[in-house]
């Protein structure tokens, strides 16, 4: 069976927290560059993302990378 949350994990980087995460992996023109609302908005629902299914991503049309990445939030 088809489990999501596992299937993203090989994407899988690193970031101290989901506002480290969308900055250091997002496009500046799908992220900062948008305006500060935007942003706060995006980290908000990138956070509510991460609590319901334990894991966010930026698809690969908006990484940096050209790649899908994923984030599973620091286990600490």
């Amino acid at each position: 069976m088809y489990n999501k949350n596992e299937s993203f994990k090989e994407y899988e980087v690193k970031a101290d927290n989901v506002e480290d995460f969308l900055k250091r992996y997002s496009k500046p023109k799908a992220h900062e560059l948008r305006g500060k609302e935007y942003v706060e908005y995006r980290i908000n629902s990138y956070k509510e993302e991460l609590k319901k299914y334990g894991f966010c991503f930026i698809t690969h049309h908006d990484s940096i990378t050209g790649e899908i990445v994923s984030w599973y939030g620091n286990n600490d």
